[in-house]
């Protein structure tokens, strides 16, 4: 027998395996950045192909929409086939759908292409934390992990930055275009580095593919994301409400057709026991949560800063920069907290988060829009970013230690959508009371303020779910 590319589930993995990582990480960059990065290229879009009010929010949302849809099926699709593939084939779709969206010559094929990259984006999302579920364990695994927390923080934090860098160092016309463009110099390296490293795992399972959960769940999941996507913009009128509280029923139809479908030797789209693992329950709800408390304040800066202000998008990017440093570089250190604190290091990322929000909220509460500087930002937020670096990656590992091989795609599909859930939920809260502040005849900053508070509520009933989480096993699942 010849031996394996690269050895899996190692706790000393080999060189590939740790390219294979930086790999798979430039995926999880690119998907990102991507849904952040286009929000300081809205005005120049807005000049450039005059795209209409309804058009300019399925630019943003259309991308969050697909990509939160795509995950379920794709976890569980690269669980049966494997997950190479999948993560080739999502990526390659991505880069060639970012070449047309930077090359749309009106607001219908920009939109189309957005949920294109969107879709792309949610087929090999699973295929990275799966991946580093199956090539690491033990130590090296809480590393990697270590290592996603911050490109997922990075990634976060940065796109707005280089956004701002690309759209004023080649003017708007152009800048907005080379936004979409820089993906294809990603993609030219990181799709033939996938192929040649990445190991393809197919677990043999046999069974059909469940394609009546899959129906059900992504209805579900539909009515989520309209009401906090399109909710979140038009300050939830009652259909939104009412679209929402149909997903309830829904999910729970959801639930007795996967138990049904399970009971009689099937596989479901999502096996009961991972529902019923007490770790992967509440550390699913966790992340969904937390992601819910610190996802809007790069969208809330750049509002102030952008609308309020007036300053260029570069200033808005730079206003966020400090929170990406904190969690560059804390995130990749974060291996070292958790094993030392163990739980108690997401305590630790939340206060710290916690602390950085209230003392942006007090900064700018008494500020003036004449004397507000982002040097008033630049610990708070370096604060915020070192309780988000060393939170990512330990609720990760804790999370998908235990699972088995055969679950790792759809495991930490459910975990990525819980994180697109919170980071929708956070950004339609937010903005909501930001623009009804100003209403009221807030001021910017005050209104800025005030959609901090949200962000802080979470941020405490992140604190509470915490203290349910069983202590993280120390043993891993082969």
């Amino acid at each position: 027998m010849t031996k394996p590319m690269i050895e899996l589930e190692s706790e000393t993995p080999s060189r590939r395996a740790w390219q294979a990582l930086i790999t798979v990480l430039s995926g999880t960059f690119m998907s990102i950045v991507d849904s952040t990065i286009v929000n300081v290229a809205l005005p120049t879009i807005r000049t450039s192909i005059h795209p209409s009010p309804a058009q300019i929010e399925w630019i943003v949302s259309g991308y969050l929409l697909a990509f939160g849809l795509m995950l379920i099926p794709a976890g569980r699709l690269g669980d049966r086939y494997g997950h190479k593939p999948l993560f080739v084939t999502g990526l390659s779709l991505f880069v060639i759908s970012s070449v047309v969206c930077g090359s749309s010559i009106n607001a219908t094929e920009l939109v189309t292409a957005r949920i294109v990259q969107g879709a792309s984006a949610g087929l090999f999302g699973p295929s990275i934390q799966a991946t580093i579920s199956l090539l690491f364990a033990g130590k090296a695994r809480s590393r990697a992990f270590g290592i996603l927390g911050t490109m997922v923080g990075i990634s976060s934090a940065s796109g707005p930055l280089i956004g701002g860098i690309i759209i004023v160092g080649f003017g708007g016309t152009l800048g907005w275009r080379l936004v979409f463009f820089v993906n294809l110099l990603v993609g030219a390296f990181a799709v033939p580095l996938a192929i040649r490293l990445i190991p393809n795992v197919k677990p043999n399972i046999k069974n059909e593919l469940d394609l009546v959960g899959l129906a059900i769940i992504t209805i579900a999941l539909s009515f989520v994301f309209i009401f906090l996507i399109e909710g979140g913009s038009t300050n939830f009128p009652i259909w939104t409400i009412a679209i929402a509280i149909a997903s309830l029923p829904i999910f729970a139809s959801f639930y007795i057709w996967e138990r049904n479908y399970q009971k009689r030797g099937h596989k479901a789209l999502v096996d009961g026991r991972l529902v019923r693992r007490k770790s992967f329950s509440i550390g699913t709800g966790l992340a969904m949560i937390y992601f819910s408390a610190f996802s809007s304040i790069f969208v809330i800066v750049s509002l102030i800063w952008q609308d309020g202000l007036h300053r260029n998008a570069l200033a808005s990017g730079l206003a966020v920069t400090p929170f990406a440093i904190g969690t560059l570089i804390f995130g990749s250190i974060s291996d070292r907290f958790s094993s030392k604190l163990g739980k108690g290091t997401l305590y630790l990322g939340i206060g710290l988060l916690f602390t950085s929000i209230a003392t942006t909220e007090v900064i700018l509460r008494l500020s003036s829009m004449d004397h507000i500087s982002a040097l008033l930002l630049v610990i708070p937020l370096f604060i915020g970013g070192f309780g988000n670096g060393i939170f990512i990656a330990p609720n990760q590992d804790f999370l998908l230690r235990s699972i088995e091989r055969r679950d790792a795609g759809v495991s930490a599909a459910l975990l990525q959508t819980s994180q697109r859930i919170g980071s929708a939920l956070s950004v339609a809260a937010s903005v909501t009371i930001f623009f009804n502040s100003l209403t009221s005849g807030s001021t910017y900053l005050k209104a800025g303020s005030n959609a901090l508070i949200f962000n802080m509520v979470m941020l405490i009933i992140g604190a509470a779910i915490t203290k349910l989480l069983p202590k993280p096993a120390r043993s891993y699942a082969r």
